[in-house]
């Protein structure tokens, strides 16, 4: 079960370090794609490992919130350790998807900002 969990946590920070690219026209004649790594690098504040790193701080905030939430609703619903157990897991899952979208999405929104500001057509 704990297994579960760890794959539950990684295929969603996998997923939300994919939504941190942000869809920049690169067909335009002047693009250079070395000028766009180095500033896309820059906007971020540093490598696409550390806005992974910054978004797991809040995806194990948000699992702890999640898990003890669970576990207090679980004990009193099922008034029974496995109750707990269960709601546990389930609010930590919970508040893994929760509290790593809102750093993600915060940096995505900073991201794009910034290319804007160097000059780079940004979808939104």
């Amino acid at each position: 079960m704990l297994n579960l969990r760890y794959l539950a946590i990684s295929t969603v920070i996998i997923i939300l370090s994919a939504c941190a690219s942000p869809d920049v026209d690169t067909t335009i004649p002047t693009f250079d794609k070395s000028q766009y790594t180095a500033d896309l690098d820059n906007c971020r504040g540093g490598s696409a490992l550390n806005v992974a790193l910054d978004g797991l701080v809040g995806a194990v905030y948000g699992s702890a919130i999640g898990a003890a939430q669970g576990a207090l609703n679980g004990a009193i619903a099922g008034d029974a350790p496995e109750g707990a157990v269960i709601g546990a897991i389930a609010g930590s899952v919970i508040g893994v998807v929760l509290g790593a979208y809102e750093p993600f999405n915060k940096q995505r929104q900073t991201v794009q900002q910034c290319l804007r500001g160097k000059g780079y057509v940004v979808g939104s």
